[in-house]
């Protein structure tokens, strides 16, 4: 697999479409603007291990840096005051000069492009929003829009604990997984370099890379530090398992961690294996999905409701253009109870299947709040470079109810937090997150009290307290609305 890195040299994109944002009158006109300028700057400076203090100096980021980047917000912090007590000498400020010392520097030919990619981007998240952004072409087709769910990488996930990095899940099969790292260990550095200062997009990133790429690890468990060098390999993740627990009540388990193309016949399959199996419920795990093919997602929630009930509907943010609804299309085919089980993961589409199942009296959702991805993209080719995409926020998704997940994400019926490693959400993360305008939203009543239902033990999932929690739930004589 190609790096990131070679996607973006291929496009030839060269530093005058950033010299060009960062020309001095634009960077001074508003606060807007400045912020947008400063993040650019940041965004690039980054990569190198330096920064960039209100001086103009670029300076080495060492351990005592004190200034803490795990966000955009909080990188940006400094820059606002900087502006809005010191308006005169900010405006003053020159960004291009800053950009060039990089430039001459740091940045190498080879990674020119990509550095210049991610300046534009981090300019374009605080100007126009978070979700707007440029690709080159070729990554798209290659590697974002693959129907399988395909990553050559490290092999974990991370999140927030105490303010540190921690690893929320290793992968199966990977070289972490195969290294003895566990869920919970704090990641301290990647190959030398300290993580607590950065941005959590950054630290994924750096764990991916061409397979048979080597990267260190060192990380903390119970007091002690262990390093570990990893070989990133290329791990493909099942898009949809499914298993059926047996005892005096029996219920199957589907998991789904990608709406990718082909999902709804993928899970049409496996409904059929559960009921065949006369299970008595269902839990839908839909936890660390992160969405995909939105198609997908109103033909897998049809597949519970039936064709005819409307699953999600997109409203512009061009007053001009009419809002549209969808419908999945797909008769029922599993009418036994079903809860969903879902966390800070869940994202985008696997937001819309939860939310319009509970809208819909279907399921009740269990585990923890979700990511909230409620707006969507429409790529096109970027004026200034054809082989570049430009990926800009069009409106919002909305679920039966009439509310969007954006940025608010869904509160689950019954809240099972599996420990405190928590993901940065959208109004943690940045400086001018998207909240979605909302009308006639329906009211939504609390299902269950989970108090009333029955202790379940099974040894078979002790171990997932949100599986644990989710099965219980099915057995509440309650829990399910619009069940016979």
């Amino acid at each position: 697999m190609k790096s990131t890195d070679s996607y973006w040299a291929d496009t030839g994109l060269e530093p005058r479409a950033l010299e060009d944002l960062l020309d001095s009158t634009t960077c001074s006109s508003s606060e807007r603007y400045f912020l947008a300028c400063a993040n650019a700057i940041i965004a690039v400076a980054n990569r190198y291990n330096v920064t960039v203090d209100q001086k103009g100096n670029v300076l080495p980021a060492h351990d005592g840096f004190i200034q803490d980047l795990s966000t955009e917000k909080k990188q940006l912090a400094v820059w606002k005051q900087f502006f809005n007590e010191n308006t005169a000498e900010a405006t003053r400020f020159s960004f291009i000069k800053v950009w060039e010392t990089i430039e001459a520097k740091h940045i190498s030919a080879a990674q020119k492009s990509l550095m210049v990619g991610v300046g534009l981007n981090g300019f374009i998240s605080v100007f126009r929003d978070p979700h707007t952004y440029l690709m080159p072409v070729a990554m798209f087709k290659e590697v974002v829009s693959r129907a399988d769910n395909r990553m050559t990488t490290a092999g974990v996930q991370v999140g927030r604990l105490n303010g540190n990095y921690a690893i929320r899940k290793v992968l199966a099969g990977s070289a972490a997984d195969r290294a003895g790292l566990k869920r919970g260990d704090i990641l301290l550095e990647i190959d030398g370099k300290p993580v607590h200062p950065l941005l959590q997009a950054r630290v994924m990133e750096m764990l991916k890379g061409e397979e048979g790429t080597k990267v260190s690890l060192l990380v903390s468990r119970d007091g002690e530090t262990i390093r570990k060098k990893l070989e990133r390999t290329e791990i493909v993740i099942s898009t949809l398992t499914t298993q059926v627990i047996e005892g005096i009540k029996p219920i199957a388990v589907i998991g789904l961690n990608k709406f990718a193309k082909g999902s709804c016949d993928k899970m049409k399959e496996a409904l059929d294996v559960v009921n065949k199996a006369h299970v008595r419920g269902l839990l839908f795990d839909l936890r660390d999905n992160p969405g995909g093919q939105m198609e997908e997602a109103a033909c897998i929630a049809s597949l519970f409701v039936g064709g005819d009930k409307k699953i999600f509907d997109i409203r512009y943010l061009d007053p001009s253009k009419k809002a549209e609804e969808y419908f999945g299309g797909e008769p029922k085919v599993f009418d036994k109870p079903v809860a969903v089980l879902i966390n800070a993961g869940s994202a985008s589409a696997a937001e819309i299947v939860a939310g319009a199942l509970r809208d819909l009296n279907r399921a009740i959702l269990v585990g923890e709040r979700t990511f909230g991805k409620g707006s969507f993209q429409e790529g096109e080719y970027w004026t200034q470079n054809k082989k570049i995409a430009l990926f800009e926020t069009k409106g919002f998704y909305y679920l039966p109810s009439g509310r969007s997940p954006q940025m608010k994400g869904l509160s689950p019926d019954v809240a099972v937090n599996f420990d405190q490693i928590s993901v940065d959400r959208e109004e943690d993360q940045f400086v001018n997150p998207l909240m979605a305008p909302e009308r006639h939203v329906r009211s939504l009543k609390n299902l269950i009290s989970s108090k009333d239902c029955l202790d379940t033990e099974d040894g078979a999932v002790n171990e997932d307290v949100q599986l644990k929690k989710a099965r219980q739930i099915l057995f509440c004589s309650k829990a399910i609305a619009g069940v016979n």
